[in-house]
C-alpha cells in the first residue's frame, strides 16, 4: 500500500521534530513532538479516508480493486480478524488475538525501504524472543584442512550472542476518537503507519547513540567502560575539511582494525550535510555548470536525523546488527499522560542492537569545519483555531 500523502510538509516537519526530541532526551519536548505528530498523521489519514469514502462509493466494497490501487493495505486472515475485532469493540483492549507478527514484519519492511540507515545495517527480524548469533568480522571462523585443536576457543571468540530480551522498546500510539468507526482497513493503515514512524525514529536513534541501558548500544558508543549499564561515547576525531589526508586517517584506522570489510559509509545529520559537506562537494566546471562530487575516499553519504549535528559516523554499516522481535502487545495507557480527543495505547516489543566489533565505527567532530550561514528560524506558532481536534464549526469553516 502506498503511503498516501505522508510527504506533506506538515507531517515532514512534525516527523523531524519527533526525531530531534527523541535524540535530545527532553521529556517535555518529546511529549509535545509526539502530540504534534499524532495530530499531523490524523489530519493526513482522516482527509484521505473521508475523501476516498466520498469518491469511491460502491467501489469501496471491492477489496481487490482497492488493494490493487494502493488505497487499502492487503491483510492476512489473522490481521483482518484482529482489526475487525478492534473496530467492533472500539478498542485494542481485551481482544481475542494479539497484534499479528506479520504487522511488525510489514512495519520493518517499510522502515528498511524508506530509511537509508536502517536499510543499510544488518537488520534481523525474528518471530519470537530468542538469541541471535553473529560473527565478529575481525575473527577467523573458517579454516582450510584440519580443524584446529583450539576450535572451541576460536568459536567462542569469533561468534557472539545477542539477546533480544535484554532491551524492551515501548512506543506510544495515539488513536483519534472515532477512528475505529472507519473500519478495519483504515484502522490497520493508521496503526501500521504510526508504528512505522515512531519505530523508525526510536530505532534509528538507538542504532546511532543508544547507551546500552535497556536499549541497543549505538555506533557512537564504546563497547567497554560501562557504568550501571550505560556505555560511554567514543572519542571524536577532529575533522576540519574533507581532503584526502584528513579522511585517510579514519580509513587507515578501520583497515588496521580489520573492520573495513565492506563499503564505508559516512552517516551525517541532514543539517550538517547541507551546512558543512554540501558546500565542499559542489564544484563549478569551466562551462559554469555545478556538479556534486563524491568524497575522495568514495564513502557513501547516509543522512540521518539520529546523528548529532557536527558529527559524522564512519564505518561499514553491515557491521552493526539489529534484532527485532515480532512479538508485540498493545495495551491502553492509563497513566498521567493524556492527549485530548485521542485514545492512547502503548506498544511493547523487544529488540537489541550492537556493533559487531569495538572498532567497527569511528566518530568525527566537524564543528571546526567551515560551513554555510543558516538563517534564524521562526518561533513557535500561535495560530488561534476554534474548537477541538476534529470539530467543524461555523468559525473554522
Amino acid at each position: 500500500m502506498k503511503n498516501l500523502d505522508l510527504d506533506n510538509e506538515k507531517l515532514k516537519d512534525s516527523r523531524v521534530a519527533m526525531f530531534n526530541a527523541l535524540r535530545d532526551g527532553d521529556e517535555k519536548a518529546q511529549e509535545e513532538a509526539f502530540g504534534n505528530f499524532a495530530q499531523s498523521l490524523q489530519d493526513t489519514i482522516s482527509a484521505d479516508a473521508f475523501k476516498q469514502v466520498k469518491e469511491m462509493n460502491t467501489e469501496m466494497n471491492d477489496e481487490k480493486v482497492l488493494e490493487a490501487r494502493g488505497i487499502r493495505r492487503p491483510m492476512t486472515s489473522s490481521e483482518r480478524k484482529f482489526f475487525a475485532d478492534a473496530a467492533k469493540k472500539q478498542s485494542f483492549e481485551n481482544l481475542d488475538e494479539v497484534l499479528p507478527e506479520t504487522v511488525i514484519e510489514d512495519v520493518l519492511s517499510r522502515i528498511t525501504e524508506e530509511h537509508p540507515l536502517l536499510a543499510a545495517i544488518d537488520t534481523q527480524p525474528v518471530t519470537a524472543l530468542m538469541k541471535l548469533i553473529y560473527a565478529d568480522p575481525t575473527k577467523k571462523t573458517a579454516f582450510w584442512g584440519k580443524v584446529p585443536d583450539d576450535i572451541k576457543q576460536i568459536v567462542e571468540d569469533g561468534f557472539k550472542p545477542l539477546s533480544l530480551e535484554s532491551s524492551k522498546l515501548s512506543g506510544f500510539m495515539a488513536v483519534p476518537k472515532g477512528f475505529f468507526k472507519l473500519g478495519p482497513s483504515y484502522l490497520a493503515q493508521y496503526v501500521i503507519t504510526f508504528l512505522e514512524e515512531t519505530m523508525s525514529a526510536t530505532l534509528e536513534t538507538a542504532v546511532v547513540s543508544g547507551d546500552g541501558n535497556l536499549q541497543p548500544i549505538g555506533m557512537t558508543k564504546k563497547l567497554s567502560g560501562s557504568t550501571d549499564g550505560v556505555y560511554p561515547d567514543k572519542p571524536a576525531i577532529k575533522l576540519n575539511d574533507l581532503k584526502p589526508l584528513s579522511l585517510a586517517g579514519i580509513h587507515a584506522a578501520l583497515t588496521k582494525a580489520k573492520t573495513a570489510n565492506g563499503p564505508i559509509s559516512a552517516i551525517v545529520n541532514p543539517m550538517s550535510y547541507w551546512a558543512k559537506l554540501f558546500p565542499q562537494l559542489a564544484v563549478n566546471d569551466a562551462d559554469n555548470n555545478w556538479h556534486l562530487i563524491a568524497l575522495p575516499t568514495g564513502d557513501t553519504i547516509i543522512q540521518s536525523y539520529a546523528v548529532p549535528e557536527d558529527k559524522i559516523v564512519f564505518g561499514f554499516t553491515k557491521n552493526y546488527i539489529l534484532g527485532v522481535s515480532g512479538a508485540v502487545e498493545l495495551k491502553e495507557y492509563d497513566q498521567t499522560l493524556a492527549i485530548e480527543d485521542m485514545d492512547l495505547y502503548i506498544a511493547k516489543f523487544f529488540g537489541m542492537g550492537v556493533a559487531k566489533n569495538q572498532n567497527a565505527f569511528f566518530v568525527a567532530d566537524i564543528s571546526g569545519m567551515e560551513g554555510a550561514t543558516i538563517p534564524e528560524l521562526e518561533g513557535a506558532p500561535d495560530v488561534k483555531r476554534a474548537g477541538k481536534i476534529g470539530d467543524v464549526s461555523e468559525e473554522s469553516k
